[in-house]
């Protein structure tokens, strides 16, 4: 896929529809990406082309919510910028950086992907008033800082800056 041939949006709505999935591993499989766990130290993962072939490494002991959003963010550059990673690689030192189009683009793709809609509605329920953002992260297997990205799409003002959540 070239760069910037859709948003991350319409990306996202397009794979749902074609493979009934939200998990960003069996995703990555389907679409011939290969995920694999390294002790990456400092660094969460990164995405890269080697030979021609598509590669997601995670941080092998981050915990399982963080392993997702990161599959995920890695799987939006290899689907949204693929042609500029054959040329360099996506490293994740702090996750969540919103200045960056590239970074910007796959924190979106990730977060739609991994928050769907349901999740926001469910903030308008009145079972959910007061409960933490990270609580109701907690319920759709993600992490906070995504559950505010999505939000933040969607048009919620939370009030903070995204580029200031710690990766």
């Amino acid at each position: 896929m070239s760069d910037r041939a859709e948003s991350p949006k319409e990306l996202t709505r397009k794979l749902l529809e074609r493979h009934r999935t939200r998990d960003p591993f069996a995703l990555a499989e389907t679409l011939g990406v290969r995920v694999r766990y390294f002790p990456l130290g400092d660094l969460k993962g990164f995405y890269m082309v080697l030979k021609g072939v598509p590669f997601i490494a995670l941080h092998r002991d981050l915990p399982e919510s963080l392993q997702r959003t990161v599959c995920a963010h890695e799987l939006g550059h290899h689907l949204l910028h693929g042609e500029l990673a054959a040329r360099t690689v996506f490293n994740e030192y702090e996750l969540y950086r919103m200045e960056n189009r590239l970074e910007r683009e796959a924190n979106l793709f990730a977060a739609f992907l991994l928050v769907p809609e349901e999740a926001v509605e469910a903030l308008s329920r009145p079972e959910n008033r007061g409960r933490a953002l990270r609580e109701l992260a907690g319920d759709y297997g993600t992490t906070e800082e995504l559950f505010a990205i999505r939000l933040e799409a969607e048009g919620f003002d939370l009030g903070v800056r995204l580029s200031r959540f710690p990766g």
